[in-house]
This record gives structure tokens, C-alpha cells and sequence, in this order.
């Protein structure tokens, strides 16, 4: 699947937004209110069309814009469909307004439809806007959070929405039945009703109501915007709202995600002579980091009153690992067994005893030396969220695989995934690792999410199907993320999917109602009335039936705000 850079949606300009919507509906009421009260007085088709000119070329042209990104790029979606719709209405009702006799003489009464194109247009704008209005909502919670820098841009699988890949299919099947209408009335009629398959023709393509499949999604989507941030989730990505119910494996990020993020130092083993000699170079290389083990290890220190930072002659973070410090010409460093495998630093054996026990508990073990001299060990507790059991539990009803990442030791690993009843951990996890470990799930065929809390969980973030951030995590992490948990309760994670799968079934049950009005209206418009009943489409007829359908659609929605 080849990937795209996606642009993190910037926040829309809601009053510019909200003036075309209302600009938009004020000139399809006028025009409407032309082709039913006022059909009547003279040069009312001219008025009419020198309204609608404004409507398709200002209020309409995002619409004919993404029809032609469209067209260049060979994807069909709800733009083109619009565009072909609204355009195929207003050209006819041209036809109709300059050369009514030609319609006039073969029995066929020349409505013109500028009214229809107006309102599909107003209908899409509101659609958009109900979805942006969503999402701004969003946008401004996730900046009170501290996140989301709207230049950001993440690395995605190209997706198309469902109402994109709904009118992927649709335009083709709408041209080609409208070409069906007009060879089958030839067929049957023979020579002499040309012009009322033509006619026919044009009509299908007309009523092909655009307006309401661009409601469909739209609508959908922000009702479930909505209902997910009254229940302290942020969406900022609407795909991760579809992609969620496809979710097969969810991977933790241990520190932070699966524990409170509240560290504590609960035990200290110093190499033999050494507890009063290096705690200030200890306390001013940690203060450098902004790793929650690092913070607990500052709090501990800064409770002795006669320890002071000392003053350093440089330091490095090192990713994943930890932080290397100069102090008076000697090099002193702090982090994980990795880092303390590379400076080559050996555990004596009394030293290894007392960490076998510490790790067993599932502790975190932060190791501090000088140069290859290992000089202290510090166990941290970090407690189990008390929702990470439960969370854990439902996930796997949903027939939900659950994986653990983690920087610590195999042990502490184990010991913390045995606790939770996981299966599949990874220890010892460098960033590449955790980005490496999504690759071969998705490799495998698996849709993945990802759910982390600080900057060495960025990467896989980025590369995985959903990222969710926990709402207390970094900035660059809520950058990356698609889904923010406002709170730390891993219980709305459950909710998160059956959102998903509730709003993908309100947009497919309000494609369904876009369907059974495009079926009808589609039939009327091809002349299958017109040899028993003498009807075929009017303005008036495919008005009523967008209506219908569009109050269906928002009605649908509604329910939404009943469940989950």
C-alpha cells in the first residue's frame, strides 16, 4: 500500500464556513421559492439562472475544485459526483430556459432544475460544516491539552472515507444507467422518441442526488465527534473513527499507558563507598531528562537536604536509552540495561541477587555509572492503573489481540504482563524496536493500534493504523496521535471501539436511506412511469424526494446521542 504525507487538519475558519452555508441555503430558499410560488412571472427561468450562477461558481467551487484534484489523480470521490450532478442540472435547465419549444413540441413539458442544483450545493456545504464544526471542537480541546502544532504532518496508508469509495462506485454506475434510460427508450420506441430518451437521460443523471450520500458521512462522523469528546475522547483524525472497528491487535506502551505514570524510587543499591559521593552529579544529570523515571529520581534526591545538583561541563540525551553527562573531566551516565551493556559495567553478584528481586516485582531498574564502573542501582515502583485490568479484559471480548512494549528488563516485563494476563511483550524496546514490531504485525496482515504516552513511543505512533495518545502525555505525542484520551481511565479505550462501530453502522444505515431515494428517483427519471401514469421527473417531485431523504439521514444521526 503506498503511503502519502497527510497534513494534520488545520483549524477551519468557522465563520468563513458558516457564511457560505448560509449564503449557500439564502439563495437555493430564493430560487426555490422562483420555481414554485413565483413560477409564474415573466423571465422567472432567467432569474432563476442568473441565481444559481453565483451558487455553483462561489458557494460550489471547493466542489468542482476536488473534482478536478479528482479527475488528474484518478480517483473518483463525493466531489465529482456533486460536480457532475449540479453541473449535468444547470447546463439542462439552460437548454430548457433558451429552447423550451424544442421540448414543447414533442409533448414534454422544459423544467428547469436550478433550485435542485442550489440545494444539493447547500446540503454539502451543511454536511462539511456539521463536520468541521466537530472537529474544531476537538481541535480546541486538544490545544488546551497542550498539543497538536497544526503543521505537524504524519506518515499514513492512503485510506479513502466511505463516502468517497461509495461515490467511487456510484459515478460510473449513474453514467452507465443513464446511457441504459436513453438506449432502452430508442429500443422500445424506436427513432421517434430520441429526444424523449434524451431527455430521460439528462433526468437520471439529475436526480442522481449527490447532497445526500455527501450527508451521509458527514453528519455521521460528527455525531460521533461529538459523543466521543462529551466522553473525554478527542478525535482528531476522522479515519481513525472508521479504521477503529478493524482493529485486530492493540499494542501498550508500558510506562504511563498500562501504570499510573507516577513513579517512585523504593530502593537504592550503591557499589560498596559511593552513596554520598555522587548523588549530586546523579540529581543534575536526571534533571536534564524528562523521562517519568528520570522525575522520580529527581523527587527522591531533592528530598535530601544536602544534596545540590552540581554543575555539569555538558550533557546527552541518548533515544531510548537514557543520558550521558561530563562532570570534572570524567564521563557519568544514567539509563537502561542497554546502556549499561554498552559502557561494558559489571553487577557484582550481590548486586545481581537484590535486582532479581526488584525486577520480579515488576520494578523498573535505572542503572547510574562513571566511565565502566557501574556506581548505583535504583528500583522504581510505578503502579498498575487500576482500569488496566478491566480495559484489557473487554478488549478481548471484542476479540481484540493485546501486545505490551516496555524500555525495562525481561523480567520487570514479564512480571508486569503476567499481571495483566498479556501474552506477547516485547522487553528491553528501543524506539526502532517498537517501530519495528508494528511493521511485522501489519506485515502480517493485522490492522494495529497503538496506544503511548511519551516521546520514545512517537515512532510507532506514526506507523501504526490507529495511534492513541493518553491525554497526560508529551506534546509531540499528541502531535502524532489521532486519538487523544483526555482522562487516564484505559476504560474509554473499550468505548473508543464501540464507537467506531457504531458510527460506521449510522453511516452505512444513512447511505442506505441516500440509496432508496436515488433507486426511486432514478426509476421516475428513466421514464418507468411514464407509459402507465404519463409522469416523469419534475423539479417539484425531485425536491420532495432530496427532502425526505436528507431529514431521513439527519434523523438517523440523531440516535446516535441515545447510545453507547
Amino acid at each position: 500500500m503506498s503511503n502519502i504525507i497527510t497534513k494534520a487538519h488545520p483549524v477551519p475558519d468557522m465563520h468563513s464556513t458558516e457564511l457560505r452555508v448560509v449564503g449557500a441555503w439564502l439563495f437555493a430558499i430564493v430560487l426555490i421559492l422562483f420555481s414554485t410560488v413565483f413560477v409564474h412571472i415573466s423571465y422567472t427561468r432567467e432569474i432563476q439562472m442568473v441565481l444559481a450562477i453565483p451558487v455553483l461558481l462561489f458557494f460550489g467551487f471547493p466542489f468542482y475544485a476536488g473534482a478536478w484534484k479528482g479527475t488528474r489523480s484518478g480517483r473518483n470521490n463525493i466531489d465529482r459526483l456533486v460536480a457532475l450532478t449540479t453541473s449535468v442540472a444547470f447546463l439542462f435547465s439552460v437548454f430548457n430556459t433558451f429552447f423550451p419549444d424544442y421540448w414543447l413540441g414533442i409533448g414534454l413539458e422544459p423544467h428547469v432544475y436550478y433550485g435542485v442544483a442550489a440545494v444539493i450545493i447547500a446540503f454539502s456545504l451543511t454536511g462539511e460544516f456539521m463536520e468541521e464544526r466537530a472537529r474544531r471542537t476537538v481541535s480546541v480541546a486538544i490545544r488546551r491539552l497542550g498539543g497538536w502544532q497544526h503543521n505537524a504532518a504524519r506518515v499514513l496508508p492512503e485510506k479513502q472515507r466511505i463516502d468517497d469509495r461509495v461515490a467511487g462506485f456510484f459515478v460510473p454506475v449513474i453514467l452507465i444507467v443513464s446511457l441504459l434510460t436513453f438506449f432502452i427508450w430508442v429500443f422500445f420506441g424506436g427513432i421517434g422518441v430520441v429526444s424523449h430518451g434524451l431527455f430521460a437521460a439528462l433526468s437520471v443523471l439529475v436526480v442522481a442526488c449527490p447532497c445526500v450520500i455527501g450527508l451521509a458521512t458527514p453528519v455521521a462522523l460528527a455525531a460521533g465527534l461529538n459523543k466521543a469528546a462529551r466522553n473525554h475522547i478527542l478525535i482528531r483524525d476522522t479515519s481513525a473513527l472508521e479504521q477503529m472497528r478493524n482493529v485486530d491487535v492493540v499494542v501498550f506502551d508500558k510506562t504511563g499507558t498500562l501504570t499510573e505514570g507516577h513513579p517512585t524510587v523504593i530502593g537504592w543499591l550503591w557499589a560498596q563507598g559511593q552513596e554520598d559521593h555522587y548523588k549530586d552529579v546523579l540529581l543534575a544529570a536526571e534533571s536534564t531528562s524528562d523521562h517519568p523515571l528520570a522525575e522520580a529520581i529527581v523527587t527522591a534526591l531533592e528530598g535530601e537536604e544536602q544534596v545540590i545538583p552540581a554543575h555539569l561541563d555538558g550533557f546527552e540525551s541518548i533515544a531510548g536509552k537514557g543520558v550521558r553527562v561530563a562532570y570534572q573531566g570524567a564521563e557519568y551516565w544514567v539509563g537502561s540495561h542497554k546502556l549499561l551493556k554498552d559502557y561494558q559495567a559489571n553487577l557484582s553478584d550481590i548486586l545481581a541477587d537484590m535486582l532479581t528481586q526488584y525486577e520480579s516485582d515488576g520494578n523498573s531498574i535505572v542503572y547510574f555509572g562513571r566511565e565502566n564502573d557501574l556506581l548505583a542501582v535504583i528500583a522504581i515502583k510505578d503502579q498498575l492503573r487500576v482500569t488496566s485490568m478491566e480495559a484489557i479484559r473487554e478488549l478481548r471480548t471484542q476479540d481484540i489481540e493485546i501486545c505490551m512494549l516496555t524500555g525495562d528488563g525481561e523480567r520487570t516485563a514479564s512480571s508486569v504482563a503476567g499481571s495483566l494476563g498479556i501474552m506477547r511483550f516485547v522487553a528491553d524496546a528501543m524506539p526502532d524496536d517498537k517501530e519495528d514490531f508494528i511493521h511485522k504485525l501489519q506485515l502480517q496482515g493485522k490492522t494495529v493500534a497503538m496506544v503511548g504516552d511519551g516521546v520514545n513511543d512517537a515512532q510507532a505512533l506514526s506507523c501504526a493504523d490507529v495511534s492513541i495518545a493518553m491525554g497526560k502525555g508529551t506534546d509531540t505525542l499528541m502531535d502524532t496521535a489521532m486519538i487523544t484520551l483526555r482522562t487516564s481511565d484505559l476504560l474509554l479505550l473499550p468505548k473508543v471501539f464501540r464507537l467506531s462501530r457504531q458510527t460506521v453502522s449510522l453511516m452505512y444505515r444513512n447511505l442506505f436511506w441516500a440509496f432508496i431515494y436515488n433507486t426511486v428517483g432514478i426509476f421516475v427519471a428513466a421514464g418507468v412511469l411514464y407509459p402507465v401514469y404519463d409522469i416523469l421527473l419534475s423539479p417539484a417531485l425531485a425536491g420532495a424526494a432530496m427532502a425526505l431523504s436528507c431529514v431521513s439521514v439527519a434523523l438517523s444521526s440523531l440516535r446516535l446521542s441515545s447510545r453507547f
